[in-house]
């Protein structure tokens, strides 16, 4: 993730959190998306997503990120912005966490 222009807000998640991330089901349309408001979550609905310790960056132009494969992560602009995506290759490092997640 390059940011051309504006700033964005990302907050990561390890795969090994995938059962406390609330993550709808495959067949759903947000498959293997979060339920859960990561920047206001409810924890009396979702009270297993205290146990989440993710990471958290504020990316401005001229930053770069290499999100790492299978990583969850969330993307909020903080105002106008341009960001640029390019996909590296498959990585299977995480494989089995992810298909316990469903």
């Amino acid at each position: 993730i390059v940011i051309i222009t504006g700033k964005k807000r990302l907050i990561l998640n390890h795969p090994k959190n995938c059962k406390n991330l609330y993550l709808y089901p495959l067949s759903h349309p947000s498959g293997r998306h979060s339920m859960v408001n990561w920047s206001n979550p409810d924890i009396s609905k979702h009270p297993l997503f205290s146990n989440v310790t993710g990471n958290e960056v504020i990316l401005k132009a001229g930053d770069a990120l290499v999100l790492p494969a299978n990583w969850f992560h969330t993307i909020i602009s903080l105002n106008g912005n341009v960001q640029c995506n390019a996909r590296g290759g498959r990585n299977d490092k995480y494989k089995a966490i992810i298909e316990k997640c469903g």
